[in-house]
């Protein structure tokens, strides 16, 4: 099952009370706020920029992008600096909701559609996102690794310009293609919690990070988790990447084998016919014969009969009977060969399926 489809079919999954279901199937409790749950669910589809900001009709200037805050800057440069140690502790962040739920004060956005859909990522969605995406965990010719925690573009041209920070806390501008298969499982995956993000409690960033820290209890060495979940990522997207080439080639062999249908269909069906008469006219005469043998082993039994008398009547039944079978099954085999020289991909079993299928279906619409 391709990414999408994968999207497709959870997206109509709901999520039970005070839980969420991750992207991996794992439930987590959640803990409501404490404050009165809002009326209303601020919902962030995708959707036409209408600030100004990112999108402009005419002659008009686009609206400037308002300054962050400090405050901000400084938890976003917190998440970057640690971010592949977060990623190092995916599996402790993904069982608990507090940390999945943590937000993320980086701020992705497309022309025309603004920020819509990236609104406040989460601590989990990142995790989920790296995991799941070719390309959000990169590893460039000189074997250095990087994380895309930035995305920025045009969801029309493709054009981009992304970024990615490095092992070595270096940041790098990126562009990731195609735009569409970066930026798109993120705003679903964002969208997936929607509802979670404003009903259910989260710890802040360094919250988040002092937890993490105390349960190391001062081991500083997670070199070989961050090794683990890039392999464990390799895996799965050259899995996910399987499963594509396969649907792809099951489509293609699908369309290959219609089209050799309906090209031969006339001659396919004169075949079948062919081999009905003589299936049946075969059968006839093998029940005649097996009917034949009944009665000389009834008559053996009864003494009218010595052996090697039976013996000399039977052969020649039993001798017809396989004439008879050999020939129905020369004609399933030899004749295809004879009826389609140049098709070797023409079987019986093709015919068969082809010719009954037709008829069940046209009982059907009857």
């Amino acid at each position: 099952m391709g990414i999408y489809a994968e999207f497709e079919k959870r997206e109509r999954e709901v999520f039970p009370h005070n839980k969420i279901i991750l992207w991996d199937g794992r439930m987590l409790d959640c803990y409501p706020l404490a404050a009165q749950a809002p009326d209303k669910i601020d919902e962030d589809h995708l959707e036409l920029d209408t600030t100004g900001q990112y999108l402009s009709v005419g002659a008009k200037k686009p609206q400037p992008v308002p300054p962050k805050s400090k405050d901000t800057e400084e938890q976003k440069e917190l998440f970057i600096k640690n971010a592949f140690y977060l990623l190092a502790h995916k599996e402790r962040i993904m069982n608990d909701s507090r940390m999945f739920l943590c937000r993320i004060p980086i701020q992705s956005g497309m022309a025309y559609t603004g920020i819509s859909g990236f609104r406040n990522p989460t601590l989990g969605i990142y995790l989920e996102w790296w995991s799941i995406v070719e390309g959000a965990m990169r590893t460039d010719r000189k074997g250095r690794k990087s994380l895309v925690y930035h995305l920025a573009g045009s969801p029309l041209s493709g054009a981009n310009k992304c970024a990615a920070v490095r092992e070595d806390g270096k940041i790098e501008i990126v562009s990731l293609s195609p735009f569409n298969a970066h930026w798109g499982p993120f705003t679903r995956l964002n969208n997936r919690y929607t509802e979670a993000k404003q009903l259910y409690q989260a710890y802040t960033l360094q919250e988040v990070l002092d937890i993490l820290d105390q349960e190391d209890a001062g081991n500083t060495d997670y070199a070989h988790s961050i090794e683990i979940q890039y392999m464990t990522h390799e895996i799965e997207v050259s899995n996910r990447r399987i499963e594509q080439i396969k649907a792809e080639r099951d489509m293609w062999y699908k369309k290959y084998y219609d089209t050799l249908i309906r090209y031969n269909e006339d001659k396919m069906r004169k075949y079948y016919a062919e081999f009905e008469t003589l299936e049946t006219s075969a059968n006839m005469e093998i029940e005649l014969l097996k009917e034949q043998k009944r009665d000389l082993k009834a008559e053996l039994k009864s003494g009218r009969l010595d052996n090697i008398t039976y013996q000399k009547k039977l052969m020649p039944l039993t001798k017809r009977i396989r004439e008879l079978e050999i020939e129905i099954d020369c004609f399933k085999f030899n004749k295809v060969l004879e009826t389609f020289p140049d098709e070797r991909d023409i079987s019986f079993n093709l015919i068969e399926q082809f010719v009954l299928n037709k008829r069940k279906s046209n009982d059907e619409d009857k």
